[in-house]
């Protein structure tokens, strides 16, 4: 058995306003447009409920193949600031990350600076943050394509 440590920290810049990129997270909806892991994959939510003390829910793998079970626990949840989970995934009823995820918004004279850091331990090299980074990597791209489209 192993546990390894890591960190994603990205920071993104939006056009949008801080409102809007705030929503994107907050939204189920919003939230299956971009978080949609793309061609040959899919996701279901069995539970959204973004409010302190709340957990979301989903399952997401390729078609056919491994599934993995995300589910994230809200901590603190301050509007247009910062929204603080925690997170684990396992697949195939085995724990293969647990963590933090905290997401920060700042007001720009042209939108938005978003800043997000996963801290977490990777078990038994089932995971890694590499895997976390470039996931995260495409979602915030797919973010930014979805605020863009003005959905």
């Amino acid at each position: 058995m192993s546990i390894i440590e890591g960190t994603v920290d990205l920071t993104r810049e939006f056009a949008q306003p801080i409102e809007a990129v705030f929503a994107a997270w907050a939204s189920e909806e919003a939230q299956r447009a971009w978080g949609d892991p793309g061609k040959g994959w899919e996701m279901t939510f069995e539970q959204f409920r973004f409010a302190i003390g709340q957990t979301d829910i989903c399952r997401f793998g390729p078609v056919g193949g491994q599934q993995y079970l995300n589910e994230n626990r809200y901590l603190e949840i301050e509007a247009g600031k910062r929204i603080v989970y925690s997170t684990s995934l396992s697949s195939d009823g085995r724990l293969t990350f647990a963590g933090t995820v905290a997401v920060t918004f700042e007001e720009m004279d042209d939108g938005t600076r978003m800043r997000l850091v996963e801290q977490g331990l990777y078990f038994d090299g089932r995971d890694d943050v590499a895997g976390h980074r470039s996931g995260w990597e495409g979602m915030l791209a797919a973010l930014g394509k979805y605020l863009l489209s003005g959905a």
